[in-house]
């Protein structure tokens, strides 16, 4: 087992041991699905989260990060620093390190095959 594995496998026994419960995926699921409807609604390709509760509010963890969200596909979390925690935290599936925001078209275009030819940037707390 490598460092990342067994940080995460001692992240996991820690919380369950003192009785964290984490945002379970449906939640997570139903609050995208609204999202994605609001953004369909506006025209919007993909979303940039960037406020550290709205990335909560639609990844489960409370990391130093980024998200961003297509209107298709999966949604990319990237944590600056405890990339580990997050795979724990959250149920998201695609949660990768990011070490500056330069490195954000490429991650993008990796993961989405291509950049967004609209793309909002939540730079407020907002509701759906």
């Amino acid at each position: 087992m490598n460092h990342e594995g067994w940080v995460q496998l001692k992240l996991e026994e820690l919380s369950k041991s003192l009785g964290f419960r984490y945002t379970p995926w449906e939640e997570i699921k139903d609050r995208l699905t609204r999202l994605r409807s609001c953004m369909e609604n506006k025209g919007v390709e993909a979303l940039l989260v960037v406020q550290k509760m709205d990335c909560y509010y639609l990844s489960g963890t409370a990391q130093d990060c980024l998200l961003f969200v297509p209107l298709e596909g999966k949604p990319l979390l990237m944590v600056r620093r405890e990339v580990e925690r997050a795979r724990v935290e959250s149920p998201l599936e695609e949660v990768i390190r990011i070490k500056s925001t330069r490195e954000l078209p490429s991650l993008i275009n990796n993961h989405y095959g291509r950049l967004p030819k609209t793309m909002g940037l939540e730079l407020d707390i907002f509701q759906v």
